[in-house]
This record gives structure tokens, sequence and C-alpha cells, in this order.
């Protein structure tokens, strides 16, 4: 905690500063006695090992009345795991070796704990040497900050198991300040080659227009979901990726926290999908058309053989024949295809390898 103006801290050592008080008869007892019941700070004196006077503030922080105080030691009041710390820095405070009030951790009397910042100090109090302490209620603050500990462990535990990149990033040049390790897995480099350093030193982006035209986004609107890019890994491979950002403030600084999720496998087997899907339905059309083309072949076959039966020799004929059992040939292998395979064609075009995609092999002019 800061020791400036106005802090906690800093007016439990302008309390500390009477170290040096002998409460002596002379001194204007009740002005002290104003000042003690009136402090907005707990105050308490003790000697022996007892406590010999409370301020209402001290009893309104602990819940106990002084006649109660009367009958507690003082250490019974502090956690017991927090007993050796607090008994050490409140020697080290009364020896004159520390200045700075010490954070104590009691239970009060309803069995609340409690977060007190303690000063303590070396005074003459009805002719014996006896502790004047000061005590400040400081649990709001103190579980503000578990709080805020809790929320930062929490997300850097989220940040690193995250399955997606998370990154923190500079917003203007994108210099990365913080990754996690699905990044580094993911793209393949190291904390080191990649803390201080920018998406552009890398290129990360494949194409950085695309990184340009979302920044300024970024700067517009603050945040962006599921855009649709694509990033270069070390190794130079390029990858798709849903990335969403949001623009922040991290030290002071514009920066973004980003995610991305890796869809290379996902776009591909979607693509493929597609493309079985099209397949499926020039297939179901092909199925179709021949089962309607069968029909009218068998028919020109038995007029073929009709024909050929008063003239076997009919070269015409016999051509003829052949083609439509070649069609036929065809036309089966194109009903009973399961999955397809291509091969090239002409100027680079693939066309759908029939005798490979059927689910028949033709032997001796048969299928099986």
């Amino acid at each position: 905690m800061k020791n400036k103006k106005g802090s906690n801290v800093y007016f439990m050592e302008k309390a500390h500063n009477i170290k040096k008080l002998e409460l002596r008869p002379q001194l204007n007892t009740k002005i002290v006695s104003q000042l003690f019941k009136h402090s907005p700070i707990g105050i308490y004196i003790i000697s022996k090992r007892q406590f010999k006077y409370v301020n209402p503030q001290f009893e309104k922080i602990t819940g106990y009345t002084f006649n109660e105080l009367k009958n507690i030691l003082p250490r019974d009041l502090i956690c017991e795991e927090n007993r050796e710390k607090v008994r050490k820095y409140a020697i080290s405070m009364l020896k004159g070796n520390r200045d700075k009030p010490f954070l104590n951790k009691i239970i009060d009397k309803n069995g609340k704990i409690k977060y007190i910042l303690e000063s303590v100090c070396s005074i003459l109090y009805n002719g014996e040497e006896s502790i004047l302490g000061f005590f400040l209620d400081n649990t709001e603050e103190e579980l503000i900050k578990e709080q805020l500990k809790r929320s930062e462990e929490k997300f850097e535990k989220a940040f690193q198991l995250s399955p997606d990149w998370i990154v923190i990033s500079t917003l203007n040049r994108g210099i990365y300040l913080e990754v996690n390790a699905a990044f580094l897995e993911t793209t393949g480099y190291s904390r080191e080659e990649v803390i201080g350093k920018s998406s552009i030193d890398l290129g990360i982006w494949a194409d950085p227009k695309q990184r340009d035209e979302l920044q300024e986004i970024l700067k517009k609107y603050g945040k962006i979901c599921n855009a649709e890019v694509q990033f270069r890994k070390k190794d130079g491979s390029i990858i798709d990726v849903l990335w969403s950002a949001h623009k922040i403030k991290y030290d002071s600084r514009d920066c973004i926290i980003a995610v991305a999720r890796d869809v290379t496998d996902l776009k591909k087997a979607a693509q493929e999908r597609l493309m079985r899907e099209k397949l499926q339905g020039v297939l179901e059309m092909a199925g179709a058309t021949c089962h309607e083309m069968n029909q009218p072949l068998q028919n020109i076959l038995l007029i073929l053989e009709e024909i050929l039966d008063e003239n076997p020799n009919n070269k015409n004929c016999l051509a003829l024949k052949k083609q439509v059992e070649r069609i036929k040939e065809i036309t089966f292998k194109l009903e009973n295809i399961t999955h397809y395979s291509t091969k090239e064609y002409v100027k680079g075009v693939k066309i759908i390898d029939i005798d490979k995609s059927s689910s028949y092999c033709r032997i001796n002019g048969k299928f099986s």
C-alpha cells in the first residue's frame, strides 16, 4: 500500500509519531481522554500483558467491552496462524527498527475475521513500561484485494488453460505483451520469440491488409467477433481461424485481448462435406438418368438382335450393337458408384474415374 496522504498507512504512521509520548500526570489528561475517545482509530494500552485501556473505537472493532477485554489476553484476539508474525513485527517496531504499520488478522467477539493495520510504541503509563497501540480496521480493503487476487488467479488459469489462442497486444503496433500456451503450441514459437515482438515482425497475419482493416474496426467499435482470418505459423503453413478481439486498457496503454480458434480442420471437413453433397446430387441425377436410358437401350439391342438374326454379318448393326453395349456398361457403372476417385482430363480439369469409383469390377467384360 502506498505511503501517501489520505491513505490508511499514512494515517497510521502519523499516529505512530507519538511513540515518545509519556502519559504523565502533568499532561492535560482531559485533552488526551477526548482525543482517544473520539479517535477514528482504535487505541489500546497494554501493560504486563493485560489491557489497561481501550477507546470506544477499539471496542467497536473487536466487539468486546473494556470489562470483557480485561479478562482476555491480547494475543488471544489474534488469529492463531498469525500470532508469531505479529509478535515479530511488534517487537521490531517497539525497538525502533520498523516504522511501517503491520497487518494483523484478528477474530472479533462474533467470530468474524478482521484485517487490522496496527502500529505500536513504548510509553510510560501510571509509571509502568507499557505499549500504546493503534488499531485501524482495514477489512474492507483487504477483502477487495483478496477478491482481486482470486479474480487474477482465475483469469490466469483460464488464460493459460484455454484451448484457444489468447493474446494481449498493443492496439497500434500489435506488440505481444502476453500469450498463452495454446498460441505457442499452435504457432510453433517460443515465448521468448514472441513477447516484445509485433505480429508484423513475426508475419502472423497471412494478409497484412486484413489486419489493418480489422484494426480500424477495433478503433471505431471497440470489439470484433468471429472474423474469419488466416494466420501464418512459424513453419510458414497457413491456418484458418475465427478471431475475436476487444479493446482494453493494459498497463495504461491501449491494447487488445484477442481470442483465436483454429478452424482449419473444421473448414476442410466442411468443404469435403459440401463436395460430397454436391457429388451425391450429381450421382443421384446420373442414376435416375441411367435408369431412364436403360429401357430404350434394351429396346435398341432387341431390334439389333432381330436384324442380326436375319443378317449376322451386317457390319453396321454389329458396330452399333457394340456401342450400345458400351453405353449400358457405362450406365451400369454410374448406377453403382459408392465413392469417387478423380483423374486428369484436359487443361488441368479433373473428372470422376468411373472404373475406380464403381463398387463393381469389370472382369472379362462382365461385372461381379
